[in-house]
């Protein structure tokens, strides 16, 4: 009797560190999915970030703006703004410093919050000038939104 019951614990201990190891392998698999669509999707919205201001228009990253933007630009601006007034402010820093071109040249989705930095050069007031940039995003619910964008 003994015997009987030793084979269905064996058995059952079998079963279960087989179970568990199973499952401990799909959650690495769907945690190597999620990170690597995460990742590409992180990228995509920098593209469009960096689609949208080398145009100069504030209208194409709107979508992006987050409740709280952390803006710090060339013109002075420094401080938290609602995504009212960080496009309205984004709109008016554009007419003044004119994009000539506009790269992101280092980006970083692998991160809790994902980054990228590049170069802005523009035209003011007839003077060319170079300023560098760095954008960080934040998860708000299930959307990406810029939680702070720096050019100076």
């Amino acid at each position: 009797m003994l015997n009987y019951f030793s084979h269905k614990i064996i058995f059952l201990v079998f079963y279960f560190s087989l179970f568990q190891h199973t499952a401990a392998q799909e959650t690495r698999f769907f945690n190597k999915f999620d990170s690597s669509h995460r990742q590409n999707t992180v990228k995509i919205i920098f593209d469009e970030i960096e689609n949208g201001l080398s145009n100069g228009r504030p209208s194409s990253i709107s979508d992006y703006l987050s409740a709280q933007t952390y803006l710090s630009l060339t013109n002075g601006v420094n401080g938290y703004y609602s995504s009212n007034q960080a496009y309205y402010i984004l709109e008016d820093f554009f007419k003044l410093y004119r994009v000539i071109v506009f790269n992101l040249q280092n980006i970083r989705a692998d991160v809790i919050s994902p980054y990228a930095t590049g170069t802005y050069s523009f035209n003011y007031r007839g003077k060319k000038g170079t300023a560098r940039v760095f954008i960080s995003l934040t998860k708000s619910g299930n959307n990406w939104k810029i939680s702070q964008l720096t050019i100076n």
